[in-house]
């Protein structure tokens, strides 16, 4: 009986999960990086334009006029799927532009984010929840921008520039 240290080796185990690991990312994300699911295409978010500019209100609280975003998935609408937005720097830019919630209040509020909810279309108006202030952006010393994501989903799915000038 031979001894089983005699017999030649094959590959170690080591090396053979070591080559597996170096490969994993490139199945997962696709060589372009585009991803491997290419044929299942995840939801994909737009606004209505890539930048939103405003004139300064004379009062506080005026409607953000113009702001659309669509939800689609594989060219077709993701009606029903709630979708946050928020404004990236809001603390700092909360005098030019905000997201006001009033129901059932007696004073609106102002607030950083809105989760709204995406129509059978599968799109959302902002306008009346996106608010223009007196002060514009530059004053702030920020460069806001609007983003969307699914509630429950870190990924971005879109993102606007917004300013008040």
């Amino acid at each position: 009986m031979s001894d089983p240290s005699d017999r030649p080796r094959g590959v170690p185990r080591r090396a053979v999960l070591y080559g597996a690991s170096a490969l994993v990312p490139g199945l997962l994300l696709g060589i372009d990086g585009t991803g491997a699911s290419a044929a299942v295409p995840g939801p994909r978010g737009r606004f209505s334009a890539g930048d939103y500019s405003w004139q300064p209100a004379d009062t506080a609280g005026a409607q953000a006029v113009g702001v659309t975003f669509t939800l689609t998935a594989g060219g077709r609408p993701m009606a029903g799927q709630r979708v946050r937005f928020s404004i990236s720097a809001a603390d700092s830019v909360r005098a030019s532009v905000w997201f006001e919630t009033s129901a059932g209040l007696k004073r609106p509020r102002r607030h950083g984010y809105v989760d709204l909810d995406l129509d059978d279309a599968g799109s959302v108006r902002l306008d009346d929840r996106l608010r223009v202030g007196p002060v514009p952006t530059r004053n702030t010393g920020a460069d806001p921008v609007l983003r969307a994501q699914l509630v429950g989903s870190e990924t971005i799915l879109a993102v606007a520039r917004i300013s008040v000038a």
